[in-house]
């Protein structure tokens, strides 16, 4: 690794360890009512856009808590689609979930799409969603996003991009959830980290290429 790349990540390790704490010293009933917001944010911002499906995430430790969305979606005939870890693999599969009851206990103990049955088949051969929203430790106003280390998000969007399911249809918005806390002045990025084009807090929506905010 060379002396830019080391800096790089040591930027990114240090960013990880400060938002991390300041996350996790949220109350309970701070990360609730703020997830809330967000989420009714994020739902009214998708039936403005009468998307037809999801990508999203269940929240794990105190990351913000994405029931609400899920719930309401499902609840609006809006199709949900929710990864599953390949373990050893580094990959991410993408699988049609229409209750709680579908999810299991996975890989680093998140809830996930149970390994059995139908909905255990994999999303490639049909169409993508129209939104991906996606969890992060931090993000800026350009798009930047903070993970936690792994790239199973960037991995992912790559594979799309390289998949051919782009070809004729506009590709998904990629969209970081998170407290407003969590947006920082910038985060260290690597060539291949994957840019957000929107970002949704409890303070509204924010179009990460024009620097548009729509007020939630």
């Amino acid at each position: 690794m060379t002396g830019l790349h080391e800096e790089l990540a040591q930027r990114k390790r240090e960013l990880r360890v400060r938002q991390a704490t300041a996350r996790d010293n949220l109350s309970l009933g701070q990360r609730s009512e703020l997830s809330a917001k967000v989420c009714r944010t994020a739902w009214a911002w998708s039936e403005s856009e009468t998307l037809s499906s999801i990508m999203a995430y269940v929240s794990f430790r105190s990351e913000l808590n994405t029931r609400p969305l899920i719930t309401r979606a499902w609840e609006a005939g809006c199709e949900v689609l929710l990864p599953r870890v390949v373990p050893r693999s580094g990959a991410m599969t993408l699988h049609r979930v229409t209750s709680w009851e579908e999810l299991s206990v996975g890989t680093y103990g998140i809830m996930e799409p149970t390994a059995a049955g139908e909905n255990a088949e994999t999303m490639v051969s049909r169409k993508l969603p129209a939104a991906v929203f996606v969890p992060g430790l931090a993000f800026d106003i350009r798009g930047g996003r903070l993970g936690y280390g792994r790239g199973y998000y960037d991995r992912l969007r790559a594979s799309w991009e390289t998949s051919g399911l782009y070809e004729g249809v506009s590709p998904p918005l990629w969209i970081g959830l998170a407290y407003d806390m969590q947006i920082v002045e910038e985060v260290p990025m690597d060539d291949h980290d994957a840019i957000m084009d929107m970002l949704i807090t409890e303070h509204g929506v924010m179009n990460c290429h024009n620097g548009e905010f729509f007020k939630g």
